[in-house]
């Protein structure tokens, strides 16, 4: 079989062409690869930035939680200790409603005087207009005992 004529040539020619240093590479169309170092760039500065707020979040959190005090509780905001067992847990249960009805007065001390008029005044104002419907639920639960009654006298009397 012969060899085609000028076969080879193109071969090495485009061997060259592959390996050869293209022309815009190093003239013209660089302004891509500029925006790419440039997008690059911010990104590592992105990162940096990132990672400072992190270290100052995270000196935040090591200076509060260097504040927690003996008990164990978060603070004033919550008074009461986050529980580790549901012992713990029917304790404090038991003691919130105390520690809130103090801290609602430790707040009412420090109001001015017109406003814990005020206050009691809209209390009173509040009970006598619930008052109505106090005493519709209490008159609904006992009508609806007498039912409930003579259906389990109705029962015992059966078994």
């Amino acid at each position: 079989m012969a060899k085609q004529p000028g076969r080879g040539h193109k071969r090495r020619a485009s061997a060259l062409e592959r390996k050869a240093t293209q022309h815009h590479d190093f003239v013209g169309d660089a302004a891509p690869e500029r925006a790419e170092a440039e997008l690059e760039k911010r990104d590592r500065q992105q990162v940096k930035e990132n990672r400072e707020v992190v270290q100052e979040m995270a000196a935040e959190l090591r200076d509060l939680s260097a504040g927690v005090p003996a008990d164990g509780s978060l603070g004033a905001e919550i008074p009461f200790r986050i529980p580790r067992s549901v012992e713990e847990a029917k304790q404090v249960v038991r003691d919130a409603p105390e520690a809130l009805r103090e801290k609602a007065r430790e707040r009412l001390d420090g109001l001015p005087e017109p406003a814990k008029t005020g206050l009691r005044l809209a209390a009173s104002t509040a009970n006598m207009l619930l008052a109505p419907a106090r005493l519709g639920l209490h008159l609904a639960r006992e009508l609806l005992r007498i039912p409930l009654t003579v259906v389990g006298a109705l029962r015992h009397r059966e078994a």
